[in-house]
């Protein structure tokens, strides 16, 4: 560092290092308080910005960076300065790749680069920094590269500047220990690839705390860790181990965002059965416990039933379950959890305890071999899965939407379970549709028709692939009995998905409080992860005839908190206030256009 340099590093305010080395300072050995960990210029970006500016900022800045490496004066002060005066967001960086520097020699990039992430004031030349030394950083850099991974915006970063070190697995459950949760995830990752045993042992330990991997992140924590193998070959196993195996094999098979694949992890079969073993081993808890739930549900009604199961397998596993499930041992643990005063514990314990009450429907056996046996069941996940509920259809026993489409999950009750009723008139009936929608990735289909005392299942199809269900035939007194009783079952309720169904039920059976606002019900809806709360949402002044259409319209949405009272009383008293007063001087306005909302004398959003 240069005279000028010395100046500018004295004149200039503390370093974003400094920064997070005050933040880590107090705790440790925990992660920096929320909200006090950000950047302090990390709001110092454009409100906009457009693909033509990445590749400019870009050019701009492997210029400046140029310049600086060939002047025999340079200065990290102006070289800093330059690039904090791009203001560009710090995501450009994610375009900046190792062919763009092959000009830049290895000592210089590193000396560059260690200097811009101990002095940088901004997090564009720090975010800077760690690129140069992505590949050049030694072991003896890793304290400065991981104090400085504490800060989010250049948490990420880091991990793969770290990545690149030897030796590294203890630096990266360091920063895992501490970091923000996108950090602690890619942490995760890179420890996941390395193969050390120090990241294998944590991981083992670790990687589910205050983290739910689901997806693609599971099935690679549990291959990193050999987790069927750990499981099957321990004769006893540690409290922690079993808990981040519980919720590794919760994470395969529960859906979060999009279609759970537990098959996408080979050893899947073995794990869950050599975790049904282990778990009267663990300490009672509710994770443990939500796991267990969770797996004996998706053994029956979910993908996890599609697996290649040895024979005789799922049914000694589910016995298993079963047995611990109703084991007097959770009674305490539920008692606590629903004294908790965190929200989220005490739905967790609610959904728990229905689960736990609520008898699998038993399919009817047709008087006919001839005849398939048909069986509907509501799935409702753990409420930290932040999933809506499934209509699971169940044919001798087999979840056939699991089986014919991978793309998107079953449709909730109130979407399929009338549309299932069978009459002479043959009608197509809709039973999941994909993520992204139909017509980016598909749906799956079905044709439902009486034919006398039959009611048959054909014609399945999905338009972005190919079904290969066979047609099912079912006894029609037998099928119409069990969608009648799919259609009370409410047990799988929790108390505002009570309440938005009777509400909703109500304004379409009288819907003279809405319309006499001009308004038109949408839906009531209720989310698992918000069981506080419902969601009433209606068009003005009428629904929308077609998307581009000239008449104005909008959506509005009415959040209603929840009490404790009488659900009845409650839908009285909405239905009441509806009456009295005009909702939207009270809901926001949530669909439409910027126009239409100018037209009708509205806010927009």
């Amino acid at each position: 560092m240069n005279v000028a340099d010395e100046r500018w590093a004295l004149d200039h305010r503390p370093s974003l290092l400094d920064h997070a080395s005050r933040l880590h300072a107090p705790a440790p050995d925990l992660p920096p308080p929320d909200g006090d960990c950000l950047c302090p210029d990390e709001d110092d970006e454009p409100d906009e910005w457009r693909p033509a500016s990445t590749s400019s900022s870009l050019r701009t800045l492997l210029t400046t960076l140029e310049a600086f490496c060939t002047d025999p004066d340079r200065s990290l002060a102006a070289l800093h300065d330059d690039m904090r005066d791009l203001r560009a967001p710090l995501w450009v960086l994610d375009h900046l790749k190792p062919d763009n520097l092959s000009w830049l020699s290895h000592d210089l990039a590193r000396e560059t680069g260690i200097r811009l992430v101990r002095h940088g004031t901004h997090h564009l030349p720090v975010g800077v920094g760690l690129h140069l030394l992505a590949g050049r950083a030694t072991p003896q850099d890793a304290d400065l590269i991981r104090t400085i991974g504490l800060l989010p915006c250049l948490g990420p970063t880091a991990v793969n500047v770290l990545e690149t070190i030897p030796r590294v697995a203890a630096d990266l459950t360091w920063l895992a220990d501490r970091a923000s949760p996108l950090t602690r995830t890619r942490a995760i990752a890179a420890m996941c690839r390395l193969g050390d045993p120090v990241a294998t042992g944590w991981l083992l330990r670790h990687a589910t705390d205050r983290h739910d991997p689901t997806g693609s992140d599971a099935v690679q924590i549990a291959e990193a860790v050999s987790l069927a193998d750990v499981l099957e070959a321990a004769t006893a196993i540690d409290n922690e181990t079993i808990l981040t195996a519980a919720r590794l094999l919760q994470g395969l098979c529960s859906p979060d965002g999009y279609p759970a694949r537990p098959g996408e992890y080979h050893d899947a079969c073995r794990a869950i059965a050599a975790f049904a073993v282990h778990a009267a081993e663990a300490k009672p808890e509710l994770d443990l416990l939500a796991a267990l739930v969770t797996l004996a549900e998706e053994l029956r009604s979910g993908p996890a039933a599609l697996l290649p199961w040895p024979t005789g397998e799922p049914a000694a596993t589910l016995t298993r379950l079963d047995d611990l499930i109703a084991s007097p041992r959770w009674a305490p643990v539920l008692t606590e959890a629903r004294r908790s005063t965190d929200q989220m514990t005490r739905w967790r314990a609610g959904w728990a305890t229905r689960a736990i009450s609520r008898p699998f429907p038993d399919p009817a056996s047709p008087d006919e071999p001839a005849h398939d046996r048909l069986a509907i069941r509501v799935a409702v996940l753990d409420p930290v899965r932040s999933a809506p509920v499934e209509t699971r259809l169940l044919v001798n026993d087999r979840p056939v939407i699991a089986e014919a489409f991978r793309k998107g999950r079953p449709y909730q009750s109130e979407d399929l379970i009338d549309a299932l009723e069978a009459t002479d008139r043959p009608h197509e009936v809709r039973l999941a549709e994909a993520y992204c929608t139909e017509g980016c990735c598909g749906a799956l289909y079905v044709t439902i028709a009486r034919d006398g005392d039959t009611v048959v299942w054909h014609n399945w199809r999905d338009p972005d692939g190919t079904v290969t269900l066979p047609p099912f035939r079912f006894h029609a007194e037998q099928y119409a009995a069990t969608i009648a009783q799919a259609g009370r079952d409410h047990g799988w309720e929790w108390p505002a998905r009570s309440l938005a169904r009777k509400l909703d039920r109500r304004l379409r059976d009288d819907s003279e409080p809405l319309a006499a606002w001009q308004c038109d019900l949408v839906r009531v809806s209720a989310h698992n992860e918000e069981q506080d709360r419902i969601r009433l949402f209606f068009w003005y002044p009428r629904r929308p005839s077609s998307p581009d259409g000239d008449d104005p319209w909008l959506q509005f949405e009415w959040v209603i908190l929840v009490d404790e009272t009488d659900l009845d009383a409650q839908v009285t008293h909405l239905a009441d206030r509806l009456h009295r007063t005009d909702p939207k001087t009270y809901a926001r306005v949530v669909g439409g256009s910027q126009e239409y909302a100018d037209r009708l004398g509205f806010p927009w959003l």
